[in-house]
């Protein structure tokens, strides 16, 4: 957004001294852990920002951001800025299980969508949405490169915290899904990857490394396959639908027949794509990892007609870093403070 230099200057004299109210999902004295794509919306307002961020709730008569989540749909009553969120447009913010409408004293200001789904989620109720799209963590390769990440494993499986035994960082897969076993033979080549950490941000950092050292993906978890396709790794959304040991397929984002996750419709459909790769699997089967590589490296093709400028040049503050800059310098002392 930009300023006139008088504004410009204040700020930048200021910004030790001030917070931007962000709501995102935060941990809780219940869960001290964070669902690392949750955590990832502070650390990316606050680099962009140049400030640190304080937790503002979804439903409080504030002024607060709305960045990374599909949790647009949960939010009211204040002044909303939405930058880069999800919608689910089957949940509302009064009455919860119902079809998304706009709630009674709220301001929006919508600056940016995940993608044109959740655009279209808000124009249904009534709200203004651009045409500007994109999940925020897509600029994350600016703040953390990680060029010297070393590949360890030949695919990375990345699961939902849905399939987790128990909300946390150190537990595998529920028994009934057996599709993630891995035998004896493919043990050090597939690694299954739990996308709760540490709420720190090296803790998040590790986590994305943890990803980033993969060859391949593939991934239930949305911000699974938006840190692969950010980063360049060859990745596929693991279906929860499928024949035995399962099969690969080119799905069309807009046929309902398709069954994908919304959340995962959106955002690819944000990058301009119309089709996903992915492998469909009944998760009670053991899996073909083989096929699986196979899959991947025969149909992923990287994404080469979005850059994100759109979305950082729609950043709802003033921004601390050079929008043209390929990598930003992140004093890591910004996110000392901040209560993830």
């Amino acid at each position: 957004m930009p300023l006139d230099v008088q504004t410009d200057r204040l700020l930048r004299m200021n910004r030790e001294r001030l917070r931007a109210p962000l709501s995102w999902v935060a941990t809780t004295p219940e869960q001290p852990y964070t669902n690392f794509g949750d955590g990832l919306s502070a650390i990316m307002v606050s680099s962009l920002a140049g400030m640190p961020v304080v937790r503002a709730n979804f439903d409080e008569d504030s002024e607060r951001i709305v960045a990374v989540g599909t949790i647009g749909h949960g939010q009211k009553n204040g002044k909303l800025h939405f930058w880069g969120t999800g919608v689910d447009a089957l949940r509302n913010p009064v009455t919860g299980d119902a079809p998304y409408s706009k709630p009674p004293n709220t301001e929006f200001n919508v600056y940016a969508t995940r993608g044109p789904n959740s655009a279209a989620t808000f124009r249904n109720a009534g709200i203004d949405a651009p045409d500007i799209f994109g999940d925020p963590v897509w600029l994350l390769p600016r703040i953390w490169p990680l060029d010297d990440v070393e590949k360890t494993h030949d695919l990375g499986v990345i699961l939902h915290i849905s399939e987790l035994t128990e909300q946390c960082p150190v537990v595998g897969h529920r028994p009934e899904y057996g599709r993630y076993d891995i035998p004896e033979e493919w043990a050090g080549k597939v690694k299954i990857i739990n996308t709760y950490c540490d709420a720190t941000p090296d803790a998040m950092r590790a986590k994305v490394a943890e990803i980033v050292s993969c060859r391949r993906i593939v991934s239930t978890s949305l911000h699974g396959l938006v840190i692969s396709e950010t980063y360049g790794i060859p990745c596929a959304w693991f279906a929860t639908y499928g024949p035995g040991e399962g099969e690969g397929a080119q799905l069309e984002i807009n046929d309902p027949k398709s069954k994908i996750d919304h959340r995962i419709a959106d955002f690819y459909a944000g990058l301009g794509r119309s089709t996903i790769n992915a492998y469909l699997s009944d998760r009670k089967f053991k899996s073909d990892w083989n096929a699986i590589i196979r899959f991947i490296d025969r149909r992923w093709r990287p994404v080469d007609n979005y850059d994100g400028d759109a979305l950082l040049r729609a950043f709802p503050l003033p921004l601390a870093v050079d929008p043209d800059a390929a990598r930003w310098d992140i004093d890591p002392s910004i996110w000392q403070n901040i209560e993830f």
